[in-house]
């Protein structure tokens, strides 16, 4: 195994089984284990004596600019509500994606329209960075070794890199690469494209996807000593532009490439996902998503299972990682599915619980503020709760109904809730593959 490889890897002794209930967000019939209806014990952990590893649900509603948190807990304690961040109280307006450094101790969360990157300390949800990283500042994520982070930012077509001294709890913007001026790039053959999201390989490197449209996808690669892009791949090889995730022990690289359909011109939108080898800088596989939009993914903790959605069809696979290869279809993350664009749900970003029970993934509103509307539409703004070996939903967490709200408010476009970017933070020591960089 890589050393980068237990990056984020806590190891509670062997048999933590995912235990954590929800109740109250379920009925009664859903916590059944067949075993009897005596839930006594169910506080104490899970049922071979181990006690079960709690953690936090973040979750960044970019249409009312508020990042809730969410605290697990066993037995009756349920997901409650026990923060709220007002993004747009330090100019963070849409929180769009959330990053944790190694130690889960610090969030990044990047703001597309406030132009900035605020750094959060997540035990106390102080704010210690305010940084202005530029126009549709999209993802910024912290480095393997968290000595730096790396900021996807649209408008300006850059990826800047913020130096991070963590006990100090400084961070300072150091540098920026511009894709319009790049060599490596431009002898690519890449004239279009802003980097849109990435993560690190085995190597340190960081792997950026480039769109925001299909057609600008291509992907850049950048070495994290020198700071340069290392390797440039044109979309004509490569048109990613969405997911970025590494395998949890070998060299080889996950990206999503998404197209919405476009019914006025009658074209089909696109759904891939993509292996590549990062050792060798080739790429190994091009696969079918069995939908529209291909975006986010995620693996689950014990590194058996990759999963990927389809944003526009609210639908998915579930790809074997040894192989590459689909082995499963996922039917529905939304609750409401539908031949009708209009009438379904909107999934964009996951993120699995650390016992590897659920899967908790984004449901964009009917007011969504970023993406191609016609995919990034939904119907019910939340976050959804899957059951990893089931495959089905267990429950939707709401935190701001969009019931709540007058027909004519969401039909006049106001202001009203979106979810785009989550994350879990473990509150204990986590056995498994938590979140990347490995």
């Amino acid at each position: 195994m890589h050393p980068n490889a237990t990056r984020r890897r806590f190891l509670i002794g062997t048999g933590a089984a995912g235990s954590i209930a929800l109740a109250g967000c379920l009925g009664e019939d859903a916590d059944d284990d067949g075993e009897g209806d005596d839930d006594e014990g169910d506080d104490e952990g899970t049922d071979d004596g181990e006690e079960a590893v709690g953690y936090e649900l973040w979750a960044a509603d970019q249409g009312l600019d508020t990042i809730y948190i969410y605290e697990s807990g066993g037995g009756e304690a349920e997901f409650e509500l026990v923060d709220e961040i007002d993004t747009a109280a330090d100019g963070g307006e849409v929180p769009h994606m959330v990053d944790y450094s190694s130690d889960y101790e610090y969030a990044a969360v990047a703001c597309t329209a406030g132009a900035r990157t605020l750094i959060y300390r997540t035990e106390d949800r102080e704010l210690v960075a305010n940084l202005e990283t530029g126009a549709g500042s999209h993802f910024a994520g912290f480095s393997p070794d968290d000595e730096y982070l790396h900021v996807d930012v649209i408008g300006e077509e850059t990826i800047v890199r913020i130096d991070a001294d963590l006990e100090a709890e400084s961070f300072e913007i150091a540098d920026e690469i511009d894709l319009r001026t790049d060599e490596t790039v431009l002898e690519a053959g890449i004239e279009e494209g802003a980097p849109i999201c990435h993560q690190y390989d085995a190597d340190g490197r960081s792997l950026h996807t480039l769109g925001p449209s299909y057609h600008d996808g291509a992907l850049v690669i950048v070495d994290h000593e020198s700071f340069a892009v290392d390797v440039a791949v044109p979309g004509e090889e490569l048109p990613t532009n969405c997911g970025t995730v590494p395998h949890p022990t070998e060299e080889k690289f996950y990206l999503t490439a998404g197209l919405p359909s476009d019914p006025e011109e009658g074209e089909e939108g696109v759904g891939d996902y993509y292996v590549y080898d990062t050792a060798n800088d080739e790429v190994l596989l091009q696969e079918d998503t069995g939908g529209i939009d291909a975006h986010g993914f995620w693996f689950t903790p014990d590194g058996e299972e990759l999963w990927v959605l389809n944003r526009e069809t609210n639908d998915g696979v579930v790809v074997d990682p040894d192989t590459d290869e689909v082995i499963d279809e996922i039917e529905a993350f939304g609750p409401e599915q539908s031949a009708e664009p209009a009438e379904r749900d909107a999934p964009d970003i996951m993120w699995s619980s650390p016992d590897g029970q659920y899967m908790f993934v984004t449901l964009r509103g009917p007011v969504p503020v970023s993406g191609d509307p016609h995919a990034a539409t939904g119907v019910t703004p939340g976050i959804s709760v899957l059951d990893v070996e089931s495959r089905e939903i267990v429950d939707v967490i709401e935190p701001d109904p969009i019931e709540d709200y007058p027909e004519e408010h969401v039909a006049d476009e106001e202001p009203s809730p979106d979810f785009h970017g989550v994350g879990v933070r473990p509150l204990g020591d986590a056995d498994g593959f938590t979140s990347p960089p490995y």
